[in-house]
């Protein structure tokens, strides 16, 4: 086994605890916007050192215009996740949250089809359908339980969509140059779009009991997650990686429940496993059909 894979499930675990931390944050009395502002913001600062020593940064502002406008676009698709995600986890369950942003290849589909007319594959129809129907149930259940409200599911949802285009302008970006400029430039912007958002969002609100989340937000899931599934792309089949992130709401109950005793009704469950199977069922049918062509 390359060592890489190790990276993996090191990523996964990295990034289940991001529901809990921004949880811990806001119960400090931080708001959702400047958490991932300072998140984002301290990630690009640890960045930032290498990316200016190797010339990537450099690289990465010296591109195309066409990609430039990509990066920008994904720049302001990723503050827009960020906000609503963080907000819906003010909302509704740590799990809700997670298991329904987790649909985000589900809005890649529907995204490719439309702007990339690329439909999405026959065998995969099923598994999109039975996704949907779980997050339905999501939705009727979270807001039945108490533990939750439609509003903070509608915006877990609108933050998978979101993270869906970051992806594809972000795919259509990096067809050339290193992740690390890549990464630096785009974090960087988010953290200053997000910045823009502070005063129609309730203003800088960052308690200092709230920093050691926002510190460990940025260190642990963007740098000890979502960074390491970049690097790890480059050895790692997408389809490991994909199924990996399938864990990723698990993870975070878990998280949730060690940290808060944040407990998950038997509903709920039912309905993050029917979008966790629906997911699989999803990722598989888009292989075969890969496999096949």
């Amino acid at each position: 086994m390359k060592k890489e894979y190790l990276l993996v499930p090191v990523g996964v675990a990295g990034v289940s605890i991001s529901g809990p931390l921004v949880k811990w944050a806001l119960a400090c009395g931080a708001s959702p916007v400047t958490i991932a502002c300072l998140r984002l913001l301290l990630a690009t600062l640890v960045l930032l050192v290498p990316a200016l020593r190797t010339g990537a940064l450099r690289e990465m502002l010296h591109s195309s215009r066409r990609q430039l406008t990509l990066a920008v676009a994904a720049a302001a698709l990723l503050a827009l996740h960020f906000a609503s995600w963080m907000t819906s986890l003010s909302r509704t369950s740590t799990f809700a949250s997670v298991a329904l942003v987790c649909t985000q290849p589900l809005f890649v589909a529907a995204l490719s089809g439309v702007a990339l007319k690329e439909p999405i594959k026959r065998e995969a129809v099923p598994g999109a359908l039975t996704a949907v129907v779980g997050a339905i149930g999501i939705g009727v259940f979270s807001a039945g339980s108490g533990g939750g409200d439609t509003v903070g599911d509608l915006l877990a949802l609108a933050g998978a969509a979101f993270m869906a285009g970051h992806w594809l302008c972000g795919r259509a970006a990096r067809r050339t140059g290193s992740a690390l400029g890549y990464m630096t430039f785009v974090y960087g912007l988010t953290s200053f779009f997000l910045a823009l958002m502070m005063p129609f969002t309730g203003g800088f609100t960052a308690p200092a009991a709230s920093l050691p989340a926002i510190a460990l937000l940025a260190l642990v899931c963007t740098l000890g997650g979502q960074a390491l599934f970049t690097y790890a792309l480059g050895f790692v089949s997408a389809d490991v990686v994909s199924f990996a992130l399938l864990g990723e709401p698990v993870g975070a109950a878990i998280w949730a429940y060690l940290l808060f005793g944040e407990q998950v009704t038997a509903p709920l469950l039912a309905g993050g496993a029917v979008v966790l199977i629906g997911l699989a069922w999803y990722m598989l049918g888009e292989m075969r059909a890969a496999r096949r062509t």
